[in-house]
């Protein structure tokens, strides 16, 4: 990421001794993310998986919850080994539970490689197609106001609907197909949201050519 803040940098003040030079444009990833077709799908997918993963996980909860009312009631009339034998029947369980809570939403858990897999290949193709438009529309440097970089910029270069447009050619959005609500991907402050555009970032930083400037 700093590496990229360096290109702007650097990139800025060539631009103001060689402006005739240099052709910049911008994307906003987080509305790419929020119009895309794509991305719906990735969303919707990734909430049937959290949703699964979660009610296992309450599942597991509720059965706990029985087990120390059945404790609670049962404690006066049995003996001390036989208490011993259920609270440790209990105290597995909550471990159990403790487990599989880390397993499926900690980190680098269940949920976290479930959204880089849905979500890698919308990368590699929102990439792909920012490459393009930058190579057949001659651009210097095309960046992301989303990173909260840009102080100001001129909608005239603003390429995000360029991006959506080739992005969504092929695919039908999801309010066209049904009339539910659509799942979105996680908020903006989510770590795994934060991911992706992590990563996003990075994957432009390394297909950026110093010598040309161009991602």
């Amino acid at each position: 990421m700093k590496r990229l803040f360096i290109l702007i940098l650097a990139l800025i003040s060539l631009a103001g001794l060689y402006a005739q030079n240099v052709k910049l444009g911008y994307i906003n990833t987080d509305r790419i993310l929020m119009d895309s077709n794509e991305a719906a799908e990735i969303a919707r997918l990734f909430q049937l998986d959290r949703q699964n993963w979660t009610q296992q996980i309450r599942d597991l909860d509720a059965e706990i919850q029985q087990m120390e009312r059945d404790f609670e009631i049962r404690k006066l009339s049995i003996s001390e080994a036989n208490k011993r034998e259920l609270q440790s029947q209990i105290d597995s369980k909550k471990e159990e539970a403790g487990r599989l809570l880390e397993e499926y939403f900690g980190e680098g858990g269940q949920a976290e490689q479930r959204y880089r897999e849905l979500i890698s290949p919308l990368t590699a193709k929102i990439q792909e197609i920012i490459s393009t438009i930058a190579e057949e529309e001659d651009y210097t440097m095309i960046f992301d106001v989303s990173m909260g970089v840009v102080l100001f910029a001129t909608p005239e270069i603003d390429l995000t609907d360029q991006v959506l447009q080739e992005l969504n050619k092929d695919t039908i959005a999801p309010g066209e197909t049904a009339s539910e609500e659509q799942p979105k991907l996680p908020e903006l402050n989510d770590p795994l949201a934060d991911d992706f555009k992590d990563n996003f970032m990075d994957g432009l930083e390394e297909d950026t050519k110093p010598q040309d400037l161009k991602p």
